[in-house]
């Protein structure tokens, strides 16, 4: 086939498609861009764009560029990187796929040694193709080497399947948990473009279907969907770690705009409330009786003003960790002690090895346990039982599970838990902020926070850290 002649849709339109590609991916990774998932369905997702981008490149762009500029590119040059492309298209845009779709069947938690041998292994048929058919040679092959294509699509093909068999066979595994429904979401937006290319850029071909070979491009209308999709998620509650809302939210990476916000309100309160204070003290010092009493709730309101605004700047200002290996057992059992204290009638339980390590910032996690026990406290109004567990994940991954008997939390409240200023408590000394600071130090040690829902009674927060 001559370089610049090709049916289907003109040059622009197949730049837009990669562009639309690369903006719905590039979404996805800024989402959440510590999530290993968000990581890897970028990965794909640019593999799967250099399909379209070689295209434009090939039949559009390289064209134009021999024809101004004709020492800038040759024939044989622009065969060579539509190859390449083609290659990075053929070969490593499914084993991105799946290694998505190890995490997103929790493969590292369930099969920690399977996981670590699969995340390579999947690369491997793709390096033994680039050797039996070298990468810069790829468009020969696709055109005159029908045995090559033919294995290019059944080593698609059951990548394809193995993806799909990982996906659903989460959604079953975990179905009525908090997180199906925006599983299933996510389980859409990456198999109905996959498959849609595997029908289309393979099978298509093998049967000798001309009329059809460009349906490919149909995936253009697809990918548009899909973006349109992932914005409306994305607002209505959020999805794969974006929410879009005019505030700060969880995954911001260095919470300067909660910050901000933080530093102005203790500013703003600051003066006034001090004018407040020395009023009320004169008052009570010169007063008695009903007036001296007001004087006094007036005291304890502006006390508790300034206890809110520094814990609003405390939680939301950037965390420097001092990390060291601490026993587990102890340093949970110290967590607790003045738990205990604040509330009597809660049984706490504390079951891990008392030989557990864990390398973490004391101070920092101290503060993430009494946030969750507190939660956990106003959950069951003062009665039940807390179970604090410490486990190993993986080979050096170490995990803290609190769960309570208390009420649970509402399903529409889970896509905002870890939101700053969001609450579902009454009391007015909650501003929203603690599970955020429990995000952001989980974060900051390399590790993440997440909420399920007990299938009994309650809630179950879980603190994953990494590795010694």
């Amino acid at each position: 086939m001559l370089i610049g002649t090709s049916k289907g849709l003109p040059g622009e339109f197949l730049l837009l498609f990669a562009v639309l590609i690369w903006v719905l991916f590039f979404l996805i990774y800024l989402g959440n861009r510590q999530n290993k998932l968000n990581r890897w369905c970028f990965i794909s997702g640019m593999c799967f764009s250099m399909g379209v981008f070689k295209e434009y490149l090939y039949f559009t762009l390289f064209p134009y560029i021999m024809q101004v500029w004709p020492g800038w590119m040759t024939e044989a040059l622009s065969v060579r990187i539509y190859s390449i492309l083609t290659a990075v298209l053929y070969y490593f845009a499914m084993p991105a796929a799946l290694v998505f779709g190890f995490y997103f069947s929790h493969m590292e938690e369930r099969r920690p040694i399977l996981f670590r041998w699969a995340r390579v292994l999947v690369f491997v048929p793709a390096l033994v193709f680039g050797i039996l058919y070298p990468y810069w040679d790829t468009r020969y092959y696709q055109l005159y080497d029908r045995t090559y294509y033919l294995c290019a699509a059944i080593y698609n093909w059951i990548y394809g399947v193995l993806l799909t068999v990982l996906l659903l066979g989460t959604l079953w595994r975990e179905r009525g948990t908090p997180v199906y429904r925006q599983k299933m979401m996510v389980s859409v937006l990456v198999l109905v473009p996959i498959w849609y290319e595997l029908i289309s850029a393979f099978l298509i071909h093998l049967l000798g279907l001309k009329d059809f070979f460009k349906a490919w491009q149909g995936n253009l209308l697809i990918i548009l969907i899909l973006i349109i999709f992932y914005l409306y998620n994305a607002f209505k509650g959020g999805f794969m770690g974006a929410r879009f809302k005019h505030e700060a939210y969880d995954w911001d990476k260095d919470g300067k705009l909660v910050n901000q916000s933080a530093q102005f309100l203790q500013h703003m309160l600051k003066n006034e409330v001090i004018k407040v204070e020395w009023c009320a003290k004169n008052i009570q010092e010169s007063a008695y009786g009903e007036s001296a009493d007001f004087a006094g709730i007036i005291l304890r309101s502006t006390a508790r003003l300034k206890g809110l605004a520094t814990k609003a700047l405390d939680y939301s200002k950037d965390i420097v960790l001092d990390r060291q290996v601490y026993l587990a057992a102890p340093l949970l059992r110290d967590c607790v002690s003045d738990f205990h204290k604040l509330s009597p009638d809660i049984e706490v339980e504390i079951l891990c090895d008392e030989t557990d390590e864990l390398l973490c910032d004391r101070a920092h996690l101290t503060e993430v346990m009494n946030n969750l026990l507190s939660n956990a406290d106003e959950a069951m109004h003062g009665q039940g039982s807390i179970v604090i567990e410490g486990k190993r994940f993986g080979k050096t991954g170490y995990a803290i599970c609190v769960s309570d008997t208390g009420d649970g939390i509402p399903k529409e409240e889970w896509g905002q838990l870890f939101s700053p200023y969001y609450t579902t408590k009454t009391s007015n000394h909650h501003m929203g902020l603690g599970l955020y600071y429990c995000r952001n130090v989980m974060l900051k040690h390399g590790g993440s926070i997440e909420a399920k829902q007990n299938k009994g009674r309650g809630t179950t927060f879980v603190l994953r850290f990494p590795g010694l």
